[in-house]
């Protein structure tokens, strides 16, 4: 679908009332968008990332007390944090997205894919934990899955005062939810984030930085939006089920150390094929974007892990 016109349904459907928007927006995304048809594996694996890169950096999830920050309409993270051994997690969405019939047909296609997600998992995985949530595709009931699995699901929920004591939290996670988040929202994210985690706990966190409208329209490169000042992209863009905050991975570093946020690892690199086509002057960047070093501008997206510098 060409992003204009995406933009303009968006748009409209921002402007009803709430549960109504909600509902409309769903609808609409399991007739005509991503959510027509799920693999529930591309989830998963986003929970083994986490793992990955937390093992990596001196912590390991069996056993860790877990929150993610951004639930949406699945939860898929979290039950990879938990098939991989997580003591519990706690997940906190400000909209209330999650829909049960999408965790069901997820365990679903766990029961059916069994082969594939034990081979996705490897030695990662409990077998313990994923013949029991097996027995809950059968018999789906999703505050029974919630109380098994150790998940406390709040929504709405705030990320940035969570209710919860200091230090019980080893693991604070998202994936591609900070790009939707505004700046100052997520600095007292981050230290909020430094307020519940452990003396061992890190925080593990993957931004996509590219264009959202480029997933779906093959006609726009991932940074088309840097084209557009701030004014005409909250017209174009600023409803709540697009809106993307547009700062590049030199906003974030920069957003770290505010938080008081010390990066123990960095994942990141400039697209070749974007950095190349900024080298022609394509495409024309708005103030701030066009002061920006080109590496910066065309690096898509990138891994953070950090802990808070008192407890570096």
């Amino acid at each position: 679908m060409h992003w204009l016109i995406k933009a303009a349904v968006q748009n409209s459907v921002a402007l009803l009332p709430d549960p109504l928007s909600h509902d409309v927006y769903y609808a609409m995304q399991r007739r005509f968008g991503g959510l027509r048809s799920i693999e529930v594996e591309d989830k998963l694996r986003q929970g083994i990332e986490v793992a990955q890169r937390a093992n990596g950096n001196g912590l390991r999830v069996e056993g860790a007390r877990a929150l993610e920050v951004g639930t949406g309409r699945r939860l898929n993270l979290p039950l990879s944090l938990w098939l991989q051994g997580a003591a519990s997690v706690v997940t906190v969405d400000l909209n209330p997205y999650l829909r049960p019939e999408l965790v069901h047909e997820d365990l679903r296609q766990i029961r059916d894919e069994r082969a594939r997600v034990e081979a996705l998992f490897g030695e990662r995985l409990d077998p313990a934990r994923l013949q029991q949530l097996l027995a809950l595709a059968d018999d789906f009931d999703l505050d029974r899955l919630l109380q098994t699995c150790g998940i406390r699901y709040l929504s709405p929920g705030d990320a940035a005062s969570v209710d919860l004591p200091p230090g019980v939290i080893d693991l604070h996670v998202s994936y591609e939810v900070f790009e939707h988040i505004p700046g100052p929202v997520l600095e007292s994210i981050l230290r909020e984030g430094s307020r519940l985690v452990s003396d061992r706990g890190l925080l593990v966190h993957y931004i996509d930085f590219s264009d959202h409208f480029s997933h779906s329209d093959p006609g726009i490169g991932p940074i088309n939006f840097l084209r557009f000042g701030e004014p005409a992209y909250k017209l174009l863009a600023g409803n709540r089920y697009m809106y993307m905050n547009r700062l590049r991975l030199d906003d974030f570093r920069a957003l770290y150390a505010r938080a008081g946020q010390r990066v123990l690892e960095e994942v990141s690199a400039p697209d070749p094929d974007t950095a190349r086509a900024l080298a022609d002057g394509q495409p024309p960047l708005a103030p701030p974007f066009a002061d920006k070093p080109h590496e910066i501008v065309s690096t898509l997206n990138a891994w953070l892990v950090s802990r808070p510098r008192a407890a570096s």
